[in-house]
């Protein structure tokens, strides 16, 4: 067993207990266990009356005491384990607002409608009565003090339809009030042209990779001598020829935290969040290619990026060479990015069920073609992120190393390896030295590929040990679920300290977060809703830290929960931050963005397995 003695100067935050200081000073064993110790003056009896009660608390995968799992599980066998993981798509949603019931954009704006039936012969689905509107309109939120788009362009797109509206709009008119601001800002990248969205629905984008069925039409016509010569070719890469006069910009992921894409949390307000903690390398959440080849607004929403994002990239799942090469085109020609990342790793159904995620990690061809194919399609570098295989007791990782290092792929930047099999998903502990196995296994004759480990990183320590345990792998802190639980993680990777960051601190920044949010969803209803939905996701991560000052044990790990059923913290705030109910959630919630709607629930996206 190992340890290192920790001082009181790495703590900071509001005062803690004088015999907190004196524990420290002793020399922390690292803990395996599944629950972390709370000191006994954190622990409350019964819950807290500050909290919601639990009749109004609909029981979740994550609401449920640990004890409660273990009986479940023992009832009803591992077929009831095996539902709570994954995607919750059973889950409440918000209700959908009618056409006839939605403002006409155009006399929302103060223009003339050109869809009425006096010019087009065509009835404009949309409501004109901006009386009837102003009648229905709803109060304004008064927890959010000044519309965050009004402040920022000078003009709020949603006018009536605000919800803050009473800071841009004259409410006995209607008029849209419009002011100068000192200084433009900088526009929102890779958002999607009409016309590229037109010719990518159309079938009309003039890409040079053509699609399978395209090649195997064009084979029929040829000699079978002529088809034997190009099968020794790769199919995605036979139209393509590298770009001419470009070089390309390498990425230095040396000594950086990089926050890696995470489904559903890791939106563009989030990454904005951590860029300001300061992260250096955001990556979008993955998209999948054939939804970016059809053009659909809300996969190519993935791929905008904040002008914050210095150092940006974007993921993306597939199953196949030619539609991962045809998606490099569409990057290189319509987004600017610093770099792609080739999802190996998803462990989701629906995707690996494509030959996608980690599924592709047992396609040797497949890979081989569309590495190629990414190669001679990008100007920028890219990379790959991969599990240790399907199943943990067969891992392969560090056999398919070798083969993508013997294929020499022009531009392939590194290679990032989650320490988990895709049937593990995220239960267990990151396997650390089987990742230096995998970075020692690349053939010394040939150029080494750039290795980064992932997993389990949650505090500067934790970081700093990997360093220590695997020097053959890149000194990166590749974080994911740390930078959900713990947002302000890179900085203590990069001041080498444990933050006591207090409740009223993680209150400003979940603020910013909304404010964030309505910047980039919109300040309509749709976009309170669509806000709303985010934090309260964010929420379900962040519940999960617990304050430095509680531990009997510094860090706190992973996949660690409390050995406790109640705690109490040093305010009302914290104490409700501590809860793992979603009516507490949605408490917190209601501080931000205004009471929910009658009626309102909220389940999780995703049944974490992880962490119970």
């Amino acid at each position: 067993m190992t340890g290192g003695t920790i001082g009181p100067d790495v703590i900071d935050g509001d005062k803690i207990p004088n015999n907190c200081s004196e524990a420290l000073m002793l020399t922390v064993p690292v803990v395996d266990d599944a629950c972390f110790t709370i000191k006994a003056e954190f622990i409350a009896a019964e819950r807290p009356s500050c909290l919601t009660p639990l009749d109004a608390v609909k029981p979740t995968a994550q609401t449920a005491h640990p004890a409660q799992h273990k009986h479940h599980d023992e009832d009803e066998g591992s077929k009831r384990g095996k539902k709570m993981r994954g995607m919750n798509k059973k889950r409440p949603r918000d209700a959908k607002v009618s056409v006839r019931d939605r403002v006409c954009t155009s006399v929302l704006q103060g223009d003339a409608c050109p869809f009425r039936p006096d010019e087009h012969n065509e009835q404009c689905p949309y409501n004109h009565d901006l009386t009837l509107l102003l009648q229905d309109r709803p109060r304004d939120i008064a927890e959010i003090d000044v519309c965050p788009l009004f402040q920022l362009k000078g003009k709020c797109p949603f006018g009536l339809l605000c919800r803050v509206g009473n800071s841009h709009v004259n409410l006995t008119t209607g008029q849209n009030i419009v002011k100068e601001v000192a200084q433009t800002p900088d526009a929102i990248l890779n958002e999607l042209k009409k016309e590229t969205q037109w010719k990518l629905r159309k079938n009309q984008y003039p890409f040079r990779c053509k699609r399978f069925f395209e090649h195997q039409g064009d084979a029929a016509k040829k000699g079978h001598e002529q088809v034997s010569e190009e099968k020794a070719l790769p199919k995605s890469a036979e139209d393509l020829s590298p770009l001419p006069d470009r070089m390309r910009k390498l990425i230095d992921f040396s000594n950086k935290v990089y926050v890696a894409p995470l489904t559903t949390v890791g939106n563009l307000p989030f990454r904005r969040i951590m860029k300001k903690f300061g992260a250096d390398i955001t990556c979008g959440e993955m998209a999948v290619a054939q939804n970016l080849l059809e053009g659909k607004p809300g996969e190519w929403a993935l791929l905008k990026r904040h002008p914050s994002e210095d150092v940006f990239g974007v993921q993306i799942a597939c199953g196949h060479a030619d539609q991962f090469t045809r998606v490099a085109e569409l990057i290189e020609n319509e987004c600017q990015v610093d770099f792609v990342d080739l999802n190996c790793g998803c462990p989701i159904d629906c995707i690996c069920s494509k030959g996608a995620g980690s599924a592709l990690m047992l396609r040797d061809n497949k890979l081989r073609d569309s590495l190629r194919g990414i190669s001679n399609a990008l100007s920028c570098p890219f990379t790959v992120k991969m599990r240790t295989g399907w199943d943990e007791k067969v891992p392969l990782a560090h056999k398919l190393v070798p083969k993508i290092q013997s294929w020499q792929v022009d531009g392939l930047s590194a290679i990032m390896i989650h320490g988990r099999s895709r049937l593990q998903r995220y239960s267990k502990l990151a396997d650390w030295s089987y990742i230096s196995q995998v970075a020692n296994s690349q053939v010394e004759d040939l150029p080494n590929i750039p290795m980064i480990g992932n997993g389990d990183i949650f505090s500067f320590t934790d970081y700093e040990q990997r360093l220590r345990d695997h020097p053959e792998l890149l000194p990166t802190a590749m974080i994911a679920r740390g930078a959900l639980i713990k947002p302000w993680l890179p900085t203590e990777i990069k001041e080498r300290r444990h933050w006591d960051i207090s409740a009223s601190e993680r209150l400003d920044f979940l603020k910013e977060f909304v404010s964030f949010g309505l910047e980039h969803w919109g300040t309509d209803q749709h976009g309170i809703n669509t806000t709303r939905r985010f934090l309260l996701e964010f929420l379900s991560f962040l519940h999960r830290y617990v304050p430095v000052y509680m531990l009997e044990v510094l860090p706190q790990q992973m996949n660690q929960r409390p050995s406790v059923q109640h705690m109490c913290g040093r305010s009302d705030l914290e104490t409700l931050m501590l809860s793992s109910h979603c009516g507490d959630w949605i408490k917190i919630c209601e501080m931000l963005l205004g009471s929910v709607p009658d009626g309102f629930r909220f389940e999780p996206k995703h049944k974490a397995n992880g962490y119970k």
